[in-house]
């Protein structure tokens, strides 16, 4: 199989973990991407915890694309250099405004992994957990785009119909409220543009192409059935979704990751 990602053995299986098998090229270059973007931020000037963060964004958004074209490596991996390029040029942002930023583009790829169900498992009550979790803190540090993408993943993956929508059906809702208590209390703040801009903007462009239907022939981490066509297609429109709201509430630099994988998976089929 093309994933290059596996449930541990001896775990219960669950939705979101996934381990990185180093025996495939693409997963060492999102290593590489890693690695290499923490030391790009420090030659860059950039503090630790932003050098850090411009890594972690780069590898988001390498798995944010696995997730969004599960059968096409090529599009994470062209969709990591073009996130680190973005990210580099932009300004230096503020320490608590990178841990948001990291915090807002994994609370994406959690989001984006449950709905494409890529790991063969249901969402648990641990997972749901977490994601309502996540969408309290995004919330609560300002991504409000970012929070309202695990309430609606669940949402979203409980309308399907197999036996990989959420084991309990409140979790949708959950997410949804927590990420909308402190939202709706926060006040919104001008935003410095950046190029994330450019990447949210080319992303939802090339809308119209990444929302067609396409077959996904790659299999789930558990081996024992293919990753659905259908649940890949509504993560796509989710991403898109998130994207457009980051672009109306603000935070399109933190939707970066995201975008640039949107972007890459709309490219390859452009291109194709």
């Amino acid at each position: 199989m093309t994933s290059a990602t596996a449930t541990p053995p001896g775990l219960m299986p669950a939705a979101l973990p996934r381990t990185i098998d180093l025996s495939y090229p693409s997963n060492r270059w999102a290593v590489l991407g890693l690695l290499g973007g923490v030391a790009l931020g420090r030659l860059r000037g950039r503090s630790w915890v932003g050098s850090v963060g411009t890594g972690l964004g780069a590898f988001a958004t390498w798995a944010c694309a696995r997730e969004l074209d599960p059968d096409h490596t090529v599009s994470a991996n062209a969709a990591l250099p073009l996130a680190l390029a973005l990210s580099l040029a932009s300004e230096d942002s503020s320490d608590a405004a990178v841990m948001g930023e990291v915090l807002a583009a994994f609370t994406a790829l959690s989001s984006m992994r449950t709905l494409s169900a890529t790991t063969g498992a249901a969402a648990t009550a641990g997972d749901q957990a977490a994601l309502g979790a996540a969408a309290a803190m995004c919330a609560g540090a300002g991504q409000q785009a970012a929070a309202l993408l695990p309430g609606a993943a669940l949402a979203l993956s409980s309308q399907q119909a197999d036996d990989l929508s959420p084991r309990n059906s409140g979790g949708g809702p959950a997410a949804l409220l927590a990420a909308l208590l402190p939202t709706i209390a926060a006040t919104r703040e001008g935003e410095r543009q950046s190029l994330g801009s450019v990447a949210v903007a080319g992303a939802l462009l090339l809308a119209p192409i990444l929302l067609k239907p396409e077959d996904v022939n790659t299999e789930t981490d558990r081996g024992d059935r293919t990753i659905s066509a259908e649940r890949v297609g509504k993560a796509r429109q989710l991403a898109l979704g998130g994207l457009a709201l980051s672009a109306v509430l603000g935070g399109t630099r933190s939707a970066l990751p995201l975008a640039c994988a949107a972007l890459s998976v709309g490219a390859r089929r452009r291109l194709k």
